[in-house]
């Protein structure tokens, strides 16, 4: 805990240093102005979007852009000397991506309410924020893996967007089939529409329970054998050694 503490500091004063929270603030601001347009119904539907798309989108964009600015900084010489251990560096990666999630939670929440009066059952939300956030911010640090540069990490982030965030987007739109969008649940950004939909929708329980199974074990998937494996691999490459 007395390492992790100041690799989180360190996190945050990065993303402050290169203007990531500044452009966070900004396009949290678009969607309070989107969030005026809409009344009633309409409004309910379209908030859990702004969560999803915070905690899955925005999450890669974060945790990919540190790891450049990292890069840039040569971080990962000084890591190798110190006694932080890969666990270490890993997790607070989550933690601060899991505290800008949530700091969207509030801001929003807090705009709906005083624009628009509008609240939102919370326990339900908070869980779904966070296990949303986690797995995405694995698949960031995947994708960031493989990224030479931020232009190659843009190409990652489009083709996940292809793979696996349009097909959700094309079901809930009703251009994919139900008989074949009811498959679509095992990609990430469907079942983490599910979980933060149950705000606005009713959810049929299990899909819930399997919802929060589902992206709990996979998150424990990507890291033990995906993101910690290859962790040491993409040191000695960014290192030169």
């Amino acid at each position: 805990m007395d390492r992790l503490l100041p690799l989180v500091k360190g996190e945050f004063d990065r993303l402050n240093k290169y203007n990531l929270f500044t452009a966070n603030f900004v396009v949290l601001l678009l969607w309070v102005g989107m969030v005026s347009f809409f009344e009633g119904a309409e409004l309910k539907m379209f908030v859990p979007v702004i969560f999803l798309m915070d905690s899955t989108m925005m999450t890669i964009l974060l945790v990919g852009a540190t790891l450049f600015y990292e890069k840039q900084e040569h971080t990962m010489n000084s890591i190798m000397v110190s006694p932080v251990t890969e666990d270490e560096y890993l997790l607070s990666k989550v933690i601060v991506s899991v505290l800008n999630s949530l700091i969207t939670v509030v801001f929003i929440s807090a705009a709906l309410y005083f624009i628009k009066g509008v609240t939102y059952n919370y326990l339900l939300l908070i869980p779904a924020i966070i296990v949303v956030t986690v797995v995405h911010s694995m698949i960031g640090i995947r994708l960031s893996y493989h990224a030479k540069s931020f232009s190659s990490l843009l190409v990652n982030f489009m083709v996940y967007i292809f793979v696996f965030l349009l097909p959700t987007v094309f079901a809930t739109i009703g251009i994919i089939d139900e008989k074949i969008a009811k498959y679509l649940i095992v990609l990430p950004p469907d079942v983490s529409n599910i979980l933060i939909s149950a705000l606005a929708l009713d959810v049929e329980p299990w899909k819930l329970v399997f919802g929060y199974t589902y992206l709990t074990v996979l998150s424990f998937i990507l890291y033990r054998f995906m993101i910690k494996p290859k962790f040491n691999e993409y040191v000695m490459r960014e290192t030169g050694v």
